[in-house]
């Protein structure tokens, strides 16, 4: 007998759900920022700034970060733009959407060095 896991209301093997989580994002990717403002009536941002403040990357000298599950970005911005170019962001998801979304705001902000975008999963790093 094989191994399940909950997916909402459904039992599905592990393999299953990851695919499925997978499929969820790469749905939302492109409005999963608007999608955090509106579920969290943009609370999700003044919970990362405060994650930064927690993390305080230090103001001089190089500072490497690994953004798990970084998705489109949102702290390794924060990150850059409190650290500067001493910075270098690794940001890592399971989810080449969601990290293409990230790559295109980071264009779009003009942060062109210190980032690095790399698929890769959370459960096994």
């Amino acid at each position: 007998m094989s191994e399940k896991t909950d997916f909402g209301f459904e039992r599905v093997s592990p393999e299953e759900k990851t695919q499925r989580v997978k499929g969820v994002f790469e749905s939302v990717a492109t409005r999963y920022d608007l999608m955090n403002d509106l579920m969290s009536g943009g609370l999700h941002r003044l919970w990362k700034d405060d994650f930064v403040t927690q993390l305080s990357p230090p103001r001089q000298g190089p500072f490497k970060v690994l953004d798990v599950a970084g998705g489109t970005g949102d702290i390794a911005f924060r990150i850059l733009k409190r650290q500067g170019e001493r910075a270098d962001v690794t940001v890592c998801d399971i989810n080449a959407a969601m990290l293409s979304v990230g790559r295109d705001r980071a264009v779009d902000r003009g942060l062109l060095r210190g980032l690095t975008w790399t698929t890769g999963d959370a459960e096994s790093l």
